[in-house]
C-alpha cells in the first residue's frame, strides 16, 4: 500500500514538474495566449464556417487531414481573438500532457522501466528536434502526433492492461488521422506483424491502414485538383510542388538530422559557420560521403545485431525520413518541423542501441550522444534557442 502511494506522489511530482518546464519555456502562451501566423489565418478562415465544416475541413496547402486541428478550430472558432487564442494553446497542451502521460502509464518493449519512460518523455520535450517552430503550434502538432505514432509501435500488448491496450489500438487511428507522418509509419506495423504474427499487431495494423487509406484520398485529391492546391497565404508558400526532390536536401538532412539530433544548434554553427569551413571546396561532397558511410554503418550494426526493435525503429526512420525528404514544401530543405520526427526516432534509435549494447566503448559513445542531445536540449530549450522569435507571443491579429 505505501510502494503504491508512493507511486502516485511520484506520478504528481513529476508531472507538476513537467507543466512547470512548459510554462517557463514561455509563460505568455498559457498566461495570456496568442496565435502564431497560420494560427491566426485558420481561425479567421473557421470564423465562417459551422461546427462541423471545421471538423471536417482540409487546409489549403496541408494536403492532408490534420483532424486535431480541425477539432480545436471547431472549438475555439465561435470566442472571441483573446479567447479562442488561448483555449488554442491549452488544448494543445492537453496533447503533450496526454502524450506523456501515456509514455508514463504504458508498458513498452522499448522503454522498459519507468527511467527509461522519463527519459523518452524528456527527449520529447527538451531534445534539440523539438523546434521552437512547431511549440505551440496547433497545424504542428502533426509532429507530435507522428511521435506517439512512432511509440504505439513499442506498446507491450502482452503484459499491459487491457484498457491501455483498447486505448493504444484506438490512438493508433486517431494518430494516423491527426498526421501525415504518423499515417508514414503504417509499413511499420505492417512489419511489426510480419515479425509476431500476433492477432492484436494485425488488428493494429488494420487500424493504422484505415487511417492511411483516409490520408491517401486526401493526398490523390491535393494532387489531383489545383483549386485545391495552392498554399494558404499565411504559410508564405510559392508554386513549388509539395513533392519536388532536390539533392541539396540531403546536406539539410545531415545537418538538420543526425547533427542537431545531438549536438543542437550552437555547437554546429560555433563549429562550422564561425570558421567557415563549409566554404572550403568539395565540402558538400564531403557532407553527401559522410551521410552515406554513416547509414551503411548504421545497417552493419544492425546486421550483426539483430535485433527486432532495432530493425523496427531504423525502418520507421526510414519511412518519415523519405516522406520529408520526397514531400518538403522546401525543396532542398529538411529541417525545422520537418526534422522533428525523424530526429527523435534516431535519439530513440542510439537509445536502444545504448541499452542493447555490451562493448564498454560502444555503450559510452551512445551514452555520451544521449547525454550530449538531453544537455544540449535542455540549454536551447529557452535560453538558447536557436529561433527564440518564434517562442514569443506576438500579436498575429493586426
Amino acid at each position: 500500500m505505501e510502494n503504491l502511494n508512493n507511486k502516485k506522489y511520484f506520478f504528481y511530482i513529476f508531472f507538476l514538474t513537467i507543466l512547470i518546464l512548459i510554462f517557463l519555456r514561455e509563460p505568455c502562451w498559457l498566461t495570456e495566449g496568442s496565435f502564431k501566423s497560420d494560427d491566426f489565418f485558420h481561425y479567421k478562415e473557421g470564423k465562417s464556417k459551422s461546427f462541423l465544416e471545421n471538423l471536417f475541413n482540409i487546409y489549403p496547402g496541408t494536403g492532408a487531414l490534420m483532424f486535431w486541428m480541425n477539432i480545436t478550430h471547431s472549438i475555439i472558432s465561435p470566442f472571441q481573438i483573446d479567447q479562442a487564442e488561448i483555449l488554442a494553446n491549452y488544448l494543445t497542451l492537453l496533447v503533450y500532457l496526454s502524450i506523456f502521460i501515456y509514455i508514463f502509464l504504458s508498458k513498452s518493449t522499448l522503454f522498459t522501466n519507468y527511467k527509461h519512460r522519463i527519459f523518452a518523455i524528456f527527449i520529447i520535450l527538451l531534445s534539440p528536434p523539438m523546434t521552437p517552430e512547431a511549440w505551440m503550434d496547433v497545424p504542428h502538432l502533426r509532429g507530435y502526433f507522428g511521435i506517439l505514432s512512432f511509440i504505439l509501435l513499442f506498446q507491450d500488448y502482452q503484459n499491459d492492461k487491457i484498457i491501455m491496450n483498447k486505448i493504444t489500438n484506438f490512438l493508433i487511428f486517431f494518430s494516423g488521422i491527426c498526421s501525415i507522418y504518423a499515417a508514414a509509419l503504417t509499413p511499420a506495423y505492417l512489419l511489426k506483424f510480419y515479425l509476431s504474427k500476433h492477432k492484436i499487431d494485425l488488428k493494429r495494423l488494420i487500424f493504422a491502414s484505415f487511417a492511411f487509406l483516409i490520408q491517401f484520398f486526401f493526398i490523390l485529391y491535393y494532387i489531383l485538383i489545383p483549386a485545391y492546391s495552392p498554399c494558404a497565404p499565411a504559410f508564405g508558400c510559392n508554386d513549388t510542388p509539395r513533392f519536388d526532390f532536390d539533392l541539396s536536401i540531403f546536406y539539410s538532412y545531415f545537418y538538420n538530422v543526425p547533427i542537431r539530433s545531438f549536438f543542437g544548434s550552437t555547437i554546429p554553427k560555433l563549429l562550422f559557420l564561425e570558421t567557415e569551413i563549409y566554404k572550403i571546396q568539395y565540402f558538400n561532397f564531403l557532407i553527401y560521403i559522410l551521410l552515406i558511410l554513416s547509414f551503411f554503418i548504421t545497417l552493419f550494426y544492425l546486421f550483426k545485431k539483430n535485433d527486432k526493435i532495432s530493425n523496427l525503429i531504423m525502418f520507421s526512420l526510414i519511412l518519415v525520413s523519405t516522406l520529408i525528404i520526397l514531400g518538403t514544401v522546401q525543396p532542398g530543405f529538411a529541417g525545422g518541423r520537418y526534422a522533428v520526427v525523424p530526429g527523435v526516432i534516431l535519439i530513440f534509435l542510439v537509445f536502444r542501441f545504448f541499452t542493447i549494447e555490451k562493448n564498454f566503448v560502444f555503450k559510452n559513445i551512445f551514452f555520451l550522444l544521449l547525454i550530449l542531445s538531453f544537455a544540449v536540449g535542455s540549454i536551447e530549450y529557452r535560453y538558447l534557442s536557436p529561433l527564440p522569435q518564434s517562442l514569443q507571443c506576438i500579436d498575429n491579429n493586426l
